[in-house]
């Protein structure tokens, strides 16, 4: 397995929110639609994906580059501070509020997790720091935006509506107009997404031809409007962080469903996918069964280091979910860094 970065460059919001197994799930379509995308082909290597999966993909993460240093914002582990909480209740109870705030962790391309509260940012810090990388004019416009549009990652809401064609306006019933939560990135910000993938079923160059096909036609909901776009700026290939003796934990980079008996202790936010088929098979049944994840940012602490450590994801895939399609699989996998 050979590690990569891939750094997109979002051109407009998205619909759906860049989660790894939906990244996963979009990747497999393209492989389906270009068989060269993938060598031996889409079905040889979803035939064993629930022994070793051919690719696993990290969800999106912010990448800020300042003229010192490139940082990776990553979903900081809900773990509390108690070595430096005060004493005094009132105000352990508002250095926890505060603490709840800083929800990203700072990395490098080493992808070690230091847990210097220095590396821990709230979104106003986040902003802030991704200001110091743009030049001087683009910096200027930004920062008099409205404080409440000064973040990296915002919702924001769109209206759709459809035209009674006898009356040529809208009107109520299923002509009432209605709104999705759409997600908007701060203009001329990188994501970054971390990817393992097997070197007898695809290299670097097939990720990047992978994704920006992606990016052209839209991920997501409502890519025929527009929403999804991105370009491909690099891939990278990556060196993995190795665990060390102090490390007891993983901190997954996207959503995952944790094998059983393999983890002794789990600090993970539930996660549901509310899966649904696309192309010809969602004309038959567009829905999959809904799946209970670990979202993001999860720490598990495993019952064998050594076995789990020896490979850069957790989780198992998933299957029978479909009703109209057997061979479906999900990507219950996760990468994960030592913690």
């Amino acid at each position: 397995m050979k590690m990569y970065a891939i750094i997109i460059r979002p051109q407009s919001p998205f619909g759906t929110p860049p989660k790894g197994d939906t990244l996963f799930g979009q990747f497999c379509w393209q492989a389906a639609e270009d068989p060269g995308l993938l060598d031996k082909g889409l079905d040889h290597w979803l035939a064993g994906y629930h022994e070793s999966p051919f690719a696993v993909f990290s969800s999106a993460w912010p990448l800020l580059r300042t003229e010192q240093q490139t940082w990776i914002a990553l979903p900081r582990p809900s773990v509390t501070d108690r070595k430096n909480a005060p004493a005094n209740r009132r105000e352990k109870i508002e250095h926890h509020k505060a603490l709840k705030k800083r929800k990203w962790l700072l990395v490098d391309f080493t992808l070690s997790c230091d847990m210097d509260a220095d590396r821990w940012k709230n979104d106003e810090e986040l902003y802030e720091l991704f200001l110091q990388g743009q030049d001087r004019r683009t910096r200027k416009t930004l920062s008099g935006l409205d404080p409440v549009q000064r973040r990296l990652v915002m919702q924001t809401t769109r209206t759709h509506n459809t035209i009674n064609r006898r009356t040529g306006t809208t009107g109520s019933g299923m002509f009432a107009p209605y709104t999705h939560d759409n997600i908007q990135y701060a203009p001329g910000l990188s994501l970054v997404i971390f990817a393992a993938a097997n070197s007898q079923a695809l290299d670097g160059r097939q990720l990047e031809k992978g994704f920006a096909t992606m990016g052209a036609w839209g991920f997501g909901r409502d890519a025929t409007t527009g929403l999804g776009r991105f370009t491909v700026e690099e891939v990278r290939e990556l060196t993995w962080p190795k665990a060390r003796d102090e490390h007891n934990a993983c901190l997954t980079l996207g959503p995952c469903v944790p094998r059983k008996k393999t983890f002794v202790r789990m600090v993970a936010p539930p996660f549901t996918r509310f899966g649904r088929h696309g192309a010809p098979l969602a004309a038959r049944n567009p829905f999959k069964t809904p799946v209970i994840m670990a979202d993001e940012g999860a720490l598990l602490y495993p019952v064998e280091k050594e076995k789990i450590f020896s490979l850069p994801w957790i989780g198992e895939a998933v299957q029978g979910i479909s009703a109209v399609d057997k061979r479906t699989v999900m990507q219950g996998y996760s990468l994960y860094l030592p913690f």
